[in-house]
């Protein structure tokens, strides 16, 4: 749900890009398929069109959502993921626990890039953090049929999770889930194009992304009445 100082992301057409890619609903020329997403909202092809012009009624904008923007579940586990790359920035600047052996072996202490991909007539963008030494950037963009919109290398695994946490937060109301099948990966990290985002650049160069300058503290889980 929207109000009257959050421009909505749904706006000038951009419902038509959020229904294509979400329900998997592309017609000629990447265009939505009003029939296809009919059948998947149990409206009629009309109904989607004048969604797609007029907006989408605000009683129907939760059910909307509910189908193609990533579930709780997946927002949740970003957040913990966030939280322990905070974490392990920490302990990296010997202010925490000793540094895990895991992490010298498994390269995580190396050079990442983290890219932002366009992936072509689709309108929207993801978000990809790689090893620069694997290959595996260019494989999956072949693949995918993404384009490289930016791309910056961060000192170490952590740093880019940290990066990749806060551009997925900021592009949050502007998410949108691509169906299983349709990407090699990050089908859960996709947004529209339009979205107002950071730079990898200003997120390389934010503190929180640096060293955090208090450690980071889970919150506890609330006891049980």
């Amino acid at each position: 749900m929207t109000d009257e100082t959050t421009p909505d992301p749904w706006a000038d057409r951009q419902l038509a890009s959020v229904l294509a890619n979400a329900l998997g609903a592309f017609g000629r020329r990447t265009r939505l398929d009003a029939n296809v997403a009919a059948k998947e909202l149990g409206v009629s092809p009309s109904t989607v069109r004048r969604w797609v012009r007029n907006g989408i009624p605000e009683r129907r904008r939760d059910q909307v959502a509910a189908l193609v923007a990533p579930e709780t579940a997946v927002l949740e586990r970003e957040r913990r993921e966030l939280l322990f790359a905070r974490e392990a920035l920490w302990d990296i600047a010997g202010r925490g626990a000793p540094i895990s052996d895991a992490w010298k072996r498994d390269g995580w202490l190396r050079p990442h890039l983290l890219t932002v991909v366009q992936l072509r007539d689709r309108g929207v963008l993801v978000v990809r953090l790689t090893n620069p030494d694997s290959g595996e950037m260019s494989r999956r963009l072949r693949a995918d049929g993404g384009e490289v919109l930016e791309e910056v290398e961060f000192r170490n695994r952590f740093r880019a999770q940290v990066a990749k946490g806060e551009l997925l937060e900021a592009v949050g109301p502007y998410r949108v889930m691509v169906p299983s099948g349709r990407m090699s990966r990050g089908r859960t990290q996709a947004w529209l194009a339009p979205a107002p985002r950071p730079t990898l650049e200003w997120l390389r160069d934010h503190p929180q992304v640096k060293i955090p300058v208090t450690k980071p503290r889970k919150k506890k889980e609330p006891r049980p009445e």
